[in-house]
């Protein structure tokens, strides 16, 4: 099963960016994902200083998830992280939306 962010109520591009997050996800890279939701990084810091505290917390194995996933989307890690917190995630299949 994977868990979709809950989408209502967000700006059309913020939306865009998370499924983008979405449809760019493996195994791995959802629940680093997950787990980067729940650590509490300081923005502020020096972009190597927060890689190096979210290294720290994931493990090598998770954090080379979280690395292809930021090459794929074109984020960086902070930009990443800004998007994700504090988005509620759903873990059941996104419905298909059929045309008629």
């Amino acid at each position: 099963m994977r868990f979709h962010f809950k989408l209502d109520g967000l700006d059309h591009q913020h939306r865009d960016t998370l499924l983008s997050i979405e449809s760019a996800m493996t195994g791995r890279s959802s629940t680093a994902v997950f787990e980067l939701k729940v650590l509490d990084v300081f923005t502020n810091r020096d972009p190597e200083k927060a890689k190096a505290f979210v290294s720290g917390k994931l493990g090598a194995f998770y954090m080379e998830a979280l690395e292809a996933l930021i090459a794929a989307t074109g984020l960086d890690l902070i930009a990443l992280y800004k998007v994700v917190k504090n988005i509620p995630v759903v873990l059941k299949a996104r419905p298909v939306v059929t045309m008629q």
